[in-house]
């Protein structure tokens, strides 16, 4: 049986690069922090950011019930 995955969405704030990246339940709750917000790799700079899970996974978050 195969793990729901969500499709997430992001835009890099340095270097404005765009993300898409499929993340399972278990790896959206790993890299929660702060309740709303999620950590994200940028694959172009390497950088660290964060963003709210409503914007960038709005399926995940209705889901959940965020």
């Amino acid at each position: 049986m195969s793990k729901k995955r969500y499709q997430v969405k992001a835009k890099c704030p340095n270097c404005a690069c765009g993300t898409v990246s499929d993340m399972s339940t278990e790896e959206i709750k790993a890299r929660t922090v702060d309740g709303d917000n999620l950590e994200i790799n940028c694959p172009e700079c390497m950088e660290v950011h964060r963003a709210n899970i409503r914007s960038v996974c709005p399926e995940y978050a209705d889901e959940c019930h965020l």
